[in-house]
């Protein structure tokens, strides 16, 4: 009779057990998505002027239209573009499930540090994983490139937290102009906890 108690218990105990740790793992998604919000922030309200904007004088003085404000982009594309699934890896076949970014990369899970150095639009946002994470991020952008400049942005982050091959989804978008940079309402989820 314990015994059976026992395992019944054990039958309804261990899934909600086992989706409370996977819940936990998402805290690295919001934490992230609001770094990469502030990042975007900071950019944008920094000036960004290419080099040769302006004509001489007897050329009549035009100043390039290209917006002096604008979010990150890949280079040569001011109009935008996307980061792209940074990293590349399984994150579920390294340790912990979870990718390791490395100096050479090499282990299961493992991966170059170069993934986020040598992107364009992470270096922009000053954005890279230094620790073992359970997540994988890109970041979209669409920049409008006249007068002062606007740009509408979406950061992501996506993880197979229990190696099923469904990935939860958490984004947080925005919208920047002259005004100021306005943020979704929260950030949009699916599949949580997959």
């Amino acid at each position: 009779m314990v015994s059976a108690i026992l395992g019944i218990l054990a039958a309804v105990a261990i899934p909600g057990v086992a989706a409370y740790f996977r819940r936990a793992k998402t805290s690295e998604a919001r934490l992230q998505l609001a770094k990469v919000f502030d990042s975007t922030s900071a950019f944008f309200s920094a000036e960004h002027v290419d080099r040769g904007d302006v004509a001489a004088l007897s050329a009549g003085a035009q100043i390039a239209g290209n917006a002096t404000h604008r979010c990150p982009h890949p280079t040569g594309q001011p109009g935008g573009g996307t980061a792209g699934f940074t990293p590349a890896v399984d994150c579920n076949l390294g340790p912990g499930g979870r990718c390791v970014p490395q100096s050479g990369g090499g282990g299961a899970g493992d991966y170059p540090i170069t993934d986020w150095s040598d992107n364009a639009i992470w270096n922009a946002l000053n954005f890279q994983q230094e620790q073992a994470h359970y997540f994988h991020y890109n970041f979209t952008a669409t920049n409008d490139l006249t007068g002062f400049g606007s740009c509408q942005f979406t950061a992501q982050a996506f993880g197979d937290l229990d190696g099923d091959l469904t990935y939860s989804t958490f984004e947080r978008s925005g919208a920047a102009d002259r005004n100021g940079i306005n943020g979704a309402a929260g950030l949009y989820i699916d599949l949580v906890i997959e």
